[in-house]
C-alpha cells in the first residue's frame, strides 16, 4: 500500500493534532504540591528590610525577637508573670498595616478582646507577643506577614481589609492574665 502526498499531509496532521491535545492535557495537570510563587526567605529579608527602614523614617529603636517581630514597649508593665500556652488574656489593641491604615481595633468595640494563648485564636504574631509582656504593658509590635496573614491577606464582602503580604502593626495593652 502506498500512500499519496495529500495522504501523507492527513495523517501528519492527525498526529499534530493528537500531539498537541496530549500536551495541552499533560501541561494542565495539577502538581500535587504547588511551588510558592515567592521565596518565603526573600519575602522575610525584604519585610524585614522594610520594617528597619520604617523604623529609620520615624526615628523609632525597636527591639527585635528571634523569630523577626520588631517592638518598642511603650509602658512597663508590673511584675514577673508573662502569659504562657494556655493561658487566658485580656488585651486591648489597635492593628493597622504598616504605612497605612487602621483595620481593627478594641477600643473601638468596646471591650478588650479575650482569647488563649497558644490555640491559634489570633494570628501567631499577635500571639507570641503576648507571651513576653507583663500585666500592665503596653507594646507596638511590627508583626511580618509570615505572622499575619501571609500571601493571602484578608478580604470580606469583595472589599480588601490587608492585603496580601502586608506587616502589621498592633499596639497591645495586656491588662489581664488569667
Amino acid at each position: 500500500m502506498t500512500l499519496t502526498n495529500p495522504q501523507i499531509k492527513m495523517k501528519l496532521l492527525n498526529y499534530i493534532f493528537l500531539f498537541s491535545i496530549c500536551f495541552v492535557l499533560f501541561c494542565s495537570c495539577k502538581k500535587d504540591e504547588e511551588e510558592p510563587l515567592i521565596d518565603i526567605n526573600v519575602q522575610a529579608e525584604r519585610e524585614d528590610q522594610i520594617i528597619q527602614q520604617y523604623l529609620v523614617e520615624n526615628n523609632l529603636t525597636a527591639q527585635k525577637t528571634a523569630s523577626g517581630i520588631y517592638y518598642i514597649v511603650l509602658q512597663e508593665g508590673q511584675g514577673t508573670l508573662l502569659p504562657s500556652n494556655k493561658s487566658v488574656v485580656v488585651v486591648n489593641y489597635v492593628g493597622t498595616v504598616l504605612y497605612g491604615r487602621q483595620f481593627d481595633s478594641s477600643y473601638e468595640k468596646g471591650e478588650p478582646l479575650t482569647f488563649t494563648v497558644g490555640e491559634r485564636m489570633v494570628v501567631a504574631g499577635f500571639d507570641q507577643a503576648a507571651k513576653q509582656m507583663k500585666v500592665g504593658e503596653k507594646t507596638r509590635f511590627f508583626i511580618p506577614s509570615r505572622y499575619a496573614y501571609g500571601a493571602t491577606g484578608i478580604s470580606s464582602g469583595g472589599r480588601e481589609i490587608i492585603h496580601p503580604f502586608a506587616i502589621l502593626v498592633f499596639e497591645v495593652k495586656l491588662e489581664q492574665i488569667k
